[in-house]
């Protein structure tokens, strides 16, 4: 009988004859190309700085912006984790909203903060358990579920809210979630850590390349012994927990929830996956290169709004990033084909 043992966690696209997933068929690869996200990053920073040095380039300015970021840096990477394993969860930002519903409204009848946090988290873990059982299992598209889901969560939200804003968060969770430390929120470090968690997994697990060689192609994982299933299975598990998460830090960074806002919330973090997809790792995506797109993201936003640009420039920027960083990657792919 003859057995087939796992691909070494080191070079995993070689044992999958080359990448083979969201972006089809392409060779991974690094060089000066996956600086170009880093680099208008850079230019866009520099530009705005020159343009407005007495409002853009603050201190101030700068605390704002990775503020407001560190919400999205969550939903970045609960949708990065997926995607890594070649699966949508549109779901993530409803997740969060469900969440922060959850804790405001159990609260606000009495449930002890402990037990509602509890709920909360758990409520996130059930969704991915669903969203997995009909992605991985019956083999339907994660676009079809996730969305569906994503409309389901936003029902209820509304319902359990009565469409009202959740006011009753707990003050330890805001008191906490805004904890100075080091001039920035705990929220801010928060995500910073997680993120550096995750970047490790990627990076120097066998999880992170097992991951990375099952949205490259998932037959041929399955033929060298990985547990597919339970891969996807656990991605999906762990973007619903850290939507859910964020959604306890977003209630208590705002001290209240709207049931109605995770529309919101859910074109950035994907925005800057793919962007991430086409930064320092090209084909990939990665915890760094998402982390660069989810700023470059904030800076290119925050800059055209301190120069008088209308507030609608928001959707059009980030639709805009979008489009170019799946072009590029597409393009990218036909290069290497």
């Amino acid at each position: 009988m003859v057995t087939t043992a796992p691909p070494s966690p080191s070079r995993p696209d070689e044992r999958a004859g080359g990448r083979r997933g969201l972006f089809g068929s392409s060779d991974v690869r690094r060089g000066a190309g996956g600086l170009a996200v880093p680099g208008v990053l850079v230019l866009l920073f520099t530009l705005f700085a020159v343009m407005s040095p007495q409002i853009f380039f603050t201190g101030t300015n700068l605390r704002v912006m990775i503020t407001g970021q560190a919400i999205a840096l969550l939903l970045a990477l609960a949708a990065t984790i997926p995607l890594r394993a070649g699966d949508f969860d549109l779901s993530i930002s409803s997740v969060m909203i469900m969440s922060g519903v959850i804790v405001g409204v159990l609260t606000g009848h009495g449930v002890s903060p402990g037990v509602a946090y509890l709920l909360a988290i758990a409520s996130g873990v059930a969704v991915a358990l669903v969203n997995a059982l009909f992605v991985v299992v019956f083999g339907i598209d994660g676009l079809i579920v996730t969305l569906g889901m994503l409309t389901i969560l936003t029902g209820l939200a509304g319902f359990l809210a009565d469409n009202q804003i959740v006011t009753t968060i707990p003050e330890g969770l805001q008191s906490f979630v805004t904890l100075p430390f080091l001039g920035l929120p705990l929220v801010v470090w928060i995500g910073w850590a997680l993120a550096v968690v995750a970047w490790y997994v990627f990076e120097f697990t066998p999880i992170g390349r097992y991951l990375l060689f099952v949205g490259g192609n998932r037959n041929s994982a399955k033929l060298a012994g990985l547990r597919v299933t339970a891969l996807r299975f656990g991605a999906f598990i762990v973007a619903g927990s850290l939507s859910a998460l964020a959604g306890l830090l977003l209630a208590g960074t705002l001290g209240s929830i709207d049931p109605t806002s995770g529309h919101a919330y859910l074109l950035p973090p994907f925005t800057a996956a793919f962007l991430g997809a086409s930064a320092i790792q090209l084909g990939r995506f990665n915890i760094v290169g998402t982390v660069t797109g989810l700023y470059l993201l904030a800076v290119g936003i925050t800059g055209l709004q301190l120069l008088g640009v209308e507030s609608w420039i928001a959707e059009v920027f980030n639709g805009a990033c979008l489009i170019i960083a799946v072009g590029f990657s597409r393009l990218l792919r036909a290069r290497s084909t």
